[in-house]
């Protein structure tokens, strides 16, 4: 092939060396792209570095995309997208991966670890598609956990949007050993997981309360939400898995205790 021929091609089709997936390398019309809905919140500083970066090396990363109905919707490179566009950049290279990878690469995107908040909002918002697509799969089919990783950050990202000053990392090591994916369709299971979020809230509050009286008893460090919460815990030392209602019942119960007392969380720490 000439330079000519390569020049005048519209893209460039290989496989994926380890799972031989088709992939088509392409140069694209920025205003042809558009970021999926449930991405994580961009970082301006990230973008502005990235501008720097661009300007002494170029545009040499394609962004991760897959076909939409007017172009084309990015699946990872969101911060790469945003710095094109405030260098007026009109056209970038994109690879374009098959529909189906699409929610599994937004479970693993590359460019910047997410916070537990984050996590929890994607996992939500992906778990809603398949509710609105496939409402009658189960919720422990393979492609969903694969699509989803961890079962409680669709019940954190429930919580959240009932209460945003959720303590959600504080209550993440609870629910790895009790929220599981369900063996209900997901159109049941996401009943499950709404009366799930209810009760993470509601001691999300409690603990909110203690911490606070004890505050005002002069009691207060960097780590007292986690004190706290351990205190409730009745299975912080167990690893074996157990289940959900039971194991937050009773931290409930053990924090209504701690609200009428607060003083009971400060009696174990000094009995250790």
């Amino acid at each position: 092939m000439t330079k000519q021929e390569n020049k005048n091609r519209e893209s460039f089709s290989f496989k994926d060396p380890y799972r031989n997936f088709d992939l088509e390398l392409r140069i694209v019309p920025i205003d042809k792209l558009s970021v999926v809905a449930h991405q994580r919140k961009p970082s301006n500083y990230h973008v502005k570095h990235l501008i720097r970066s661009i300007e002494r090396v170029g545009f040499i990363v394609p962004l991760i995309v897959v076909p939409a109905s007017d172009g084309y919707m990015i699946i990872d490179g969101q911060h790469r997208f945003l710095a094109a566009k405030e260098l007026n950049i009109s056209k970038v290279p994109v690879i374009v991966v098959p529909e189906k990878l699409a929610d599994l690469m937004m479970n693993f995107n590359i460019e910047k670890e997410l916070n537990i908040r984050e996590k929890s909002y994607v996992a939500l918002a992906l778990y809603r598609q398949y509710l609105e697509n496939k409402p009658d799969m189960q919720e422990s089919h393979a492609e969903l956990a694969d699509a989803i990783e961890f079962a409680h950050y669709v019940t954190l990202g429930i919580a959240y949007e009932k209460s945003e000053r959720l303590y959600g990392s504080s209550f993440e090591s609870i629910l790895k050993k009790c929220d599981f994916f369900l063996d209900e369709k997901i159109s049941e299971a996401i009943k499950i997981r709404e009366k799930r979020a209810d009760k993470v809230v509601e001691a999300n509050a409690l603990m909110r309360e203690i911490v606070q009286k004890l505050k005002e008893m002069d009691k207060w460090h960097p780590f007292l939400y986690q004190q706290v919460l351990s205190w409730a815990n009745p299975y912080k030392r167990k690893r074996a898995p157990t289940e959900f209602d039971p194991l937050l019942d009773t931290i409930i119960a053990n924090l209504k205790k701690a609200v009428a007392d607060p003083e009971l969380v400060l009696k174990e720490v000094l009995e250790e």
